[in-house]
C-alpha cells in the first residue's frame, strides 16, 4: 500500500478530485495531461476490494486511448470468450464472442489500482487514505474538510469533481430510472477443474449472474427487488441461506449450492438513477455521481471511463482562458442524460425479452416495450437509382448548432437534426457534415453532388455519407 500522502494543515491545488475509482483516476489521469494541477483524495488503501469485476469488449479501446491497456493485459486478468444464458425462454444458450470482441473479467482490486499508478505517473498528487467531509463553497472556490492519519486538514480548490460513486459527496437528490434494485452478492469457492461458464439465468423474482475472477473463486450475484427479501422474510442472519436456496432452484448455478462461499454474501443497492444537473461552473460530478445503469449490461465501468473522459474536457474547456463554458456545460449535461436515457431504453427491451416469468412483479416493472426498428440499409441500388436526380434535404432536416469535442475543447459546431437521429450529428467518419448537408439545394444531381464532394474526401467516403443521409430519410427528390 502506498504511503499517506504528507499534506501542510493547508492545502491549495487547482483541481480536486474525490474518489480514487476508475472514473476519479482517468480523469485525473487526464486533466494532469492537460496542464491542470490535480489532487486526487481516496478514502480508501488500495487494492481494495470491489464488486463489478466484468469488462465489456468496447472498454479495451478506451483503454488503449488511455495508455494503458499493456498494463492491463500483463495484469494476469481473463479474458471472456463467452457465456451461458437462460433468459428469453427456458433454454440454455452458448454465447460465444469473436476474437476481436472478447470482454475481460478483472480483479477489481488490482485493475482499480492500475488505473491509480498511471494517474499518478502523468502527475496527479495522490492523497490516500485521506476521508473527505462535504466540501463548502467560497467566493474563492471549495474548502474540503480531510481527514488522513496524519490528522485534519483543510483543502482549497478551484474546481471539484465528484467522483465518489453512490456516496455522492456533493449530495444533490437523484431521479431513478428504474425500480429499486439490490444486488447479493459473494465468491464461491468452486473446483478450478470443473467451474462453470460465465452465466446469466433469470429467476421468478431475478436473475443471476455469475463468473469466474482471476483468483479463481466464483462471483456470484443475485439481483431483485427488496420488497422480495421482505415478502420472504430474509434478514441479515439468513443471507446466505437464502442465496444456496436461489442457486438450488436454478438450472447453470445449481451445483454451487453445496460448495462454501467464500466471503459472506453481501447486498448493496443497484438502482439506477440520474442526477438532472451533474454539472456546473465550479464543480462536476463523474460516474455514478452523476448517473448509474441497470447491472444488466455489465457495461458499468465502461460507462465510468466514458464519463471520466468527457468530463476531463469538459473541465478543461471550464478552467481555460477564452474556453466556451455554455458549449462545455451543455457538452456535458446532455451526453450523461443522453448516455442514461439510452441505456434505460436498452435494458427495458433486454428485459421485455423475458417470457417465463414476464406477469411477475419484478420483469414487469422493469420490461419496456422495444423500440420501433429504423429503415432497412440502403442498398448500393437504392442509390444508383437517385444518381441522376437532384436532391434536396426534406424539410424535417435542420441545420442546428451543437457542443463537440475539437481538439482538447468544447466548442459549438454546426450538425444536422432530424427526427430520425437520437442527437444532432456533427462529424460522421471525421468529416464536418452540416456543409455537405447544406450543399444538397435541389441544384444538382446526386452524382453531382458526389463529384464535388470527392474533391476534399475519398470517392468511397462520399458515397458512404450519401447512403447513411439516404437510410435516415434525409433526402428527397425535386
Amino acid at each position: 500500500m502506498p504511503a499517506a500522502t504528507s499534506i501542510a494543515s493547508r492545502t491549495e491545488t487547482e483541481v480536486c478530485v474525490l474518489g480514487a475509482g476508475p472514473t476519479g483516476s482517468v480523469c485525473a489521469k487526464r486533466l494532469s495531461e492537460l496542464g491542470h494541477q490535480v489532487l486526487l483524495v481516496e478514502r480508501h488503501p488500495f487494492p481494495r476490494p470491489h464488486i463489478g469485476e466484468a469488462l465489456t469488449p468496447a472498454v479495451r479501446p478506451l483503454l488503449h486511448n488511455l495508455g494503458v491497456l499493456p498494463a492491463v493485459r500483463g495484469a494476469g486478468f481473463l479474458t471472456c470468450t463467452g457465456s451461458s444464458v437462460r433468459w428469453a425462454d427456458g433454454l440454455v444458450r452458448h454465447v460465444r464472442l469473436p476474437a476481436s470482441a472478447t470482454g475481460l473479467t478483472v480483479c477489481r482490486g488490482r485493475f482499480d489500482q492500475l488505473l491509480l499508478d498511471a494517474a499518478r505517473s502523468a502527475g496527479v498528487g495522490v492523497l490516500q487514505p485521506a476521508f473527505a467531509r462535504r466540501p463548502h463553497r467560497e467566493a474563492d472556490g471549495w474548502k474540503v474538510p480531510i481527514t488522513t492519519p496524519g490528522g485534519a486538514h483543510l483543502l482549497r480548490a478551484r474546481f471539484l469533481v465528484d467522483a465518489t460513486g453512490r456516496t455522492r459527496v456533493l449530495g444533490g437528490r437523484v431521479t431513478r430510472t428504474g425500480p429499486r434494485t439490490i444486488a447479493l452478492h459473494t465468491t464461491w469457492h468452486v473446483d478450478p477443474y470443473d467451474t462453470p461458464a460465465t452465466c446469466v439465468e433469470a429467476l421468478p423474482d431475478g436473475w443471476l449472474w455469475g463468473a469466474l475472477l482471476p483468483s479463481g473463486d466464483y462471483r456470484v450475484m443475485a439481483f431483485t427487488d427488496p420488497e422480495h427479501l421482505r415478502r420472504s422474510g430474509v434478514r441479515k442472519t439468513s443471507l446466505e441461506r437464502h442465496f444456496r436456496s436461489l442457486l438450488a432452484g436454478s438450472e447453470l448455478f445449481r451445483r454451487l449450492a453445496t460448495d462454501r462461499p467464500g466471503d459472506a454474501v453481501r447486498v448493496c443497492d443497484a438502482t439506477s438513477y440520474f442526477h438532472p444537473d451533474p454539472a456546473g461552473e465550479d464543480h462536476l460530478r463523474v460516474g455514478e455521481a452523476a448517473f448509474a445503469i441497470d447491472p444488466l449490461s455489465s457495461s458499468g465501468v465502461e460507462k465510468a471511463l466514458q464519463s471520466a473522459m468527457s468530463g476531463a474536457v469538459t473541465v478543461h474547456t471550464l478552467l481555460s482562458e477564452g474556453g466556451d463554458r455554455t458549449a462545455a456545460l451543455t457538452y456535458y449535461r446532455d451526453g450523461q442524460r443522453h448516455s442514461a436515457e439510452q441505456h434505460v431504453k436498452w435494458a427495458g427491451g433486454h428485459y421485455a425479452e423475458h417470457r417465463p416469468y414476464q406477469g411477475n412483479t419484478f420483469w414487469r416493472r422493469r420490461a419496456l416495450p422495444s423500440p420501433a426498428t429504423g429503415s432497412a440499409p440502403v442498398s448500393p441500388a437504392d442509390l444508383a437509382r437517385l444518381m441522376h436526380q437532384r436532391l434536396r434535404l426534406t424539410p424535417a432536416a435542420q441545420l442546428v448548432s451543437t457542443p463537440c469535442v475539437v481538439g482538447d475543447q468544447v466548442s459549438f459546431r454546426p450538425a444536422v437534426s432530424h427526427p430520425a437521429l437520437a442527437r444532432p450529428v456533427a462529424y460522421l467518419g471525421g468529416l464536418a457534415l452540416a456543409p455537405l448537408a447544406e450543399s444538397l439545394s435541389g441544384d444538382h444531381t446526386l452524382a453531382e453532388t458526389l463529384r464535388a464532394w470527392s474533391h476534399t474526401m475519398a470517392p468511397e467516403q462520399a458515397v458512404a455519407i450519401a447512403e447513411w443521409l439516404h437510410e435516415h430519410d434525409m433526402l428527397t427528390v425535386v
